[in-house]
């Protein structure tokens, strides 16, 4: 009889744990659906992680609510390609890595086909910023932003 008990506990305890694991996953991962998240969304946060002393001073006069503004109404994948470029065009030239083409995300821009294509730029974009480009909550945000990213459709 005590098999039997220790082994239906063990079985609960055992379904208890997987339970709280997949609701712990879960939680890692914003739902696009209830976080806003269309292209438009996502540039917004990501625009919104980068750090002000990495953007020139176009952006605080005017760029910014511009591109916001602009950002929000995104509603295909060349139009979020269009957005990431013209957010890169608004970076100081010294924010980005050693090596990287900021005119490569111009570039790109004509390749995008989809959400797909359009968040790799989104990507190669943020892959080119130094480190002390992005406010100091990144790092801990960028894991859930990049699934989400991977999750535009």
């Amino acid at each position: 009889m005590e098999k039997i008990v220790s082994f239906k506990t063990k079985a609960i305890l055992l379904l208890f744990v997987m339970g709280l694991a997949v609701v712990s996953s879960r939680a890692q991962i914003p739902d696009l659906s209830k976080a806003g998240g269309s292209a438009g969304s996502l540039l917004k946060q990501f625009a919104g992680q980068l750090n002000p002393t990495a953007m020139l001073s176009s952006w605080a006069s005017g760029g910014k609510s511009k591109w916001l503004s602009a950002a929000g109404k995104v509603s295909d994948a060349v139009g979020m390609a269009k957005s990431v470029s013209s957010l890169s065009s608004f970076i100081k030239p010294d924010m980005f890595k050693s090596g990287f083409n900021p005119g490569s995300i111009a570039q790109g821009v004509t390749a995008v086909k989809s959400y797909s294509d359009a968040g790799g730029l989104l990507k190669s974009l943020e892959g080119g910023l130094k480190p002390e480009a992005f406010l100091s909550s990144w790092a801990s945000k960028k894991p859930a932003f990049m699934s989400a990213l991977d999750m535009l459709k």
